[in-house]
């Protein structure tokens, strides 16, 4: 047997016997003590770390790594699905998801759906194939039955724990952690109304049961108040082919003889547009019309005055989604009907602080 091979069995033997992350002595020393020249020793060390026993750190030394027939353990994984993770409100309800993954040591895998039913179905086939132990998904939004029950198929043939995260699906019995929009709605025309505001407007991109909610929680508190709601300034747009922008919208209704004061809009993207369609009227931000938005982005800090939003809570929904999950896959028992509602709150800026006339 060749020299160097030999002096390769005597040091996986010693090395075998060693605890993960064991330092080696020197090579001079290793050298002197198994009578062999300092080249074939590291021609030895060197194909053993080849071989995974070693791993040898630059000005630190060499060291016992993990070996080749011990296989690492699995690491449980997460499937979890949003519509765009670029959307601004995804971020911190995946850092939530992940804080919790990070806890109890499991990982997770993050697909975007991109609003579509076909690529929501792909991600969930492969999230199985992969071997994840349950899916935590932001469903698209879909009027479909035909969408639903294909889901519902998948999922309940999958018989992996699932939930579901800002909205559920009609038609599919599953956990739901959302925020309460109609609350949130409402205590932003609130505190429009308490700032001294009294024409309130509400602006959302899209209609459907989310920006309905919010609508509703405006005109509930415009009723409570005693103030007159006005229909043409409740715009959910449609945003149709053919279809003015919505900024265009916002502006000619601000150009009205009778314009609202104020502007509950249903997220921050509107309420930039908003902005921009007051400055482009000739209006004061805050005081000649109020704007209020929804998620509390970053960016609403980057404004002069700062825009005055409603924080969804995502990153709480992200972690309560997480410990559900986790209870759901360790076989803990979970309620019989979970539909958890957090409480949205108000993130005061200057773009609302009450109407002053010129």
């Amino acid at each position: 047997m060749l020299r160097y091979l030999e002096i390769k069995n005597q040091l996986r033997e010693m090395v075998e016997s060693m605890p993960v992350g064991s330092r080696l002595t020197s090579r001079v020393t290793l050298s002197q003590q198994m009578d062999t020249t300092r080249a074939t020793l590291d021609k030895a060390i060197g194909e053993l770390e080849h071989e995974g026993y070693l791993v040898s750190k630059k000005g630190s030394g060499t060291y016992v790594s993990s070996l080749p027939h011990e296989k690492p353990a699995l690491i449980e994984n997460w499937g979890v699905i949003v519509p765009n993770i670029m959307d601004p409100i995804y971020p911190g309800l995946v850092r939530g998801i992940e804080n919790v993954a990070q806890r109890y040591g499991l990982s997770i895998s993050l697909c975007n759906s991109d609003d579509s039913s076909e690529k929501q179905e792909m991600y969930i086939r492969r999230l199985i194939m992969l071997g994840v132990s349950g899916f935590i998904i932001v469903p698209v939004i879909s009027n479909s039955l035909e969408e639903a029950c294909r889901l519902h198929r998948q999922l309940a043939g999958s018989r992996l724990p699932f939930l579901f995260c800002n909205r559920g699906v009609d038609g599919i019995e599953a956990p739901v952690i959302t925020s309460n929009s109609y609350y949130g709605g409402y205590i932003a025309t609130k505190h429009l109304i308490q700032r001294g505001y009294r024409r309130i407007a509400y602006v959302a991109k899209r209609k459907y049961s989310t920006s309905m909610e919010r609508c509703s929680g405006c005109i509930s508190a415009q009723l409570e108040s005693g103030l007159n709601v006005h229909g043409g300034w409740m715009i959910l747009h449609a945003d149709r082919p053919g279809d003015p922008p919505l900024f265009e919208r916002i502006y000619a209704m601000l150009k009205e003889e009778e314009r609202p004061d104020a502007i509950f809009c249903f997220n921050d993207e509107v309420a930039r547009t908003a902005y921009d369609a007051i400055c482009k009227a000739g209006l004061r931000v805050s005081e000649d019309v109020g704007i209020i938005g929804y998620d509390n982005e970053s960016s609403c800090s980057l404004y002069t005055p700062g825009i005055t939003s409603v924080s969804y809570k995502n990153v709480e929904i992200g972690e309560r989604a997480g410990e559900l999950l986790y209870k759901m896959v360790s076989g803990q028992p979970a309620p019989e009907f979970s539909y958890e509602l957090l409480q949205p709150e108000i993130v005061e800026r200057e773009s609302c602080l009450g109407p002053k006339h010129r």
